[in-house]
């Protein structure tokens, strides 16, 4: 079962100055660390139809050169037709950090590539691999990061030099574009032995009444890339719809920056800061406490004291590992 939203709807009102920074070319041997999760429009293909995505990448413990990479590709384009869910292992990354970085100490640009031929992968049939292109342009990610993904017959290899998110040889043309709402982060911060990954982009239905806020929600959709390390980064998008008190539809959105997290078993709770964007009315508003626990068959949050019930996943992927 999928969620479709409308591009209009989908559109957060979260936004905060964005400041251009340079960057060098990408590079295989730059050493960084990826997280994201949010929303893009599937343009060109489908204009009007959102799509969630979660990412996770960082060099392996050890990482010299050479481009090799770990981490997870999700991407649920929120539409009922054919190929439209990735769930690909990432096994080579290009990279560029910017300078300077941004006040939280982000900023750049990378190439992930996922294995659509591993075990367990889900893409599109007849494709081999997938690129996702992102950037890091800012702390507010919403209008200003960029989120793009490639469908590739061919097997893994890296982009070639001088690419920076625009054709590439033996792909489609990419789906999504600047960020409709959520947020990138790229990190110049080598992988480290134990560490652990949360990724998602899924949908889901709530099977009983769900308040916040005076709104009654129906469902939602949610994308995630966060990890756990010797210190805990990431991002969490939940999108829900619902029905107003005066009974008109109505969105909320949710973007948190995490700060500390567990991953054990399969389940990770994510804790950190949100932004809220009830929809209607007055404007977005940030520091909200913030709390999601993930696991394969849902998730439940809880945002200023208040427990929304666990919604059942109903469509898309779900990784901790």
């Amino acid at each position: 079962m999928s969620i479709a939203l409308s591009g209009s709807l989908a559109q957060a009102r979260v936004t905060l100055p964005f400041i251009s920074r340079a960057a060098a070319d990408l590079s295989g041997d730059t050493v960084a660390k990826v997280t994201g999760g949010g929303t893009v429009l599937a343009a060109p293909l489908y204009p009007n139809t959102v799509a969630t995505f979660g990412v996770n990448a960082r060099r392996p413990p050890g990482f010299i050169s050479g481009g090799q990479a770990v981490g997870r590709i999700h991407y649920d384009r929120h539409r009922n037709t054919t190929g439209r869910l990735v769930n690909a292992p990432v096994v080579l990354m290009e990279g560029a950090i910017t300078n300077p970085q941004t006040p939280n100490g982000t900023g750049g640009k990378a190439a992930l590539v996922g294995d659509c031929t591993a075990v367990g992968a889900t893409c599109p049939t007849g494709d081999m691999s997938v690129v996702v292109y992102v950037e890091d342009n800012s702390d507010s990610g919403a209008n200003s990061d960029i989120f793009k993904i490639y469908f590739c017959t061919g097997g893994v290899t890296p982009p070639p030099p001088g690419f920076a998110g625009g054709a590439l040889p033996g792909c489609d043309p990419p789906e999504g574009g600047t960020l409709r709402s959520g947020n990138i982060q790229v990190r110049s911060t080598p992988g480290e032995v134990g560490e652990t990954t949360t990724t998602a982009a899924a949908a889901g239905v709530f099977p009983a009444s769900a308040r916040l806020n005076g709104v009654e929600l129906a469902g939602g959709i949610f994308g995630v890339g966060a990890q756990n390390a010797s210190t805990s980064n990431g991002d969490v998008e939940v999108q829900f719809t619902g029905m107003s008190l005066l009974g008109l539809s109505q969105q909320v959105t949710i973007v948190a920056w995490i700060t500390s997290s567990t991953m054990v078993g399969g389940t990770a709770t994510l804790n950190g800061t949100a932004i809220l964007d009830m929809g209607e009315g007055p404007p977005p508003t940030g520091g909200h406490p913030f709390s999601v626990t993930v696991s394969p068959t849902g998730m439940s949050l809880t945002i200023d004291g208040t427990a929304l019930p666990n919604l059942p996943l109903s469509d898309g992927f779900v990784a901790v590992e």
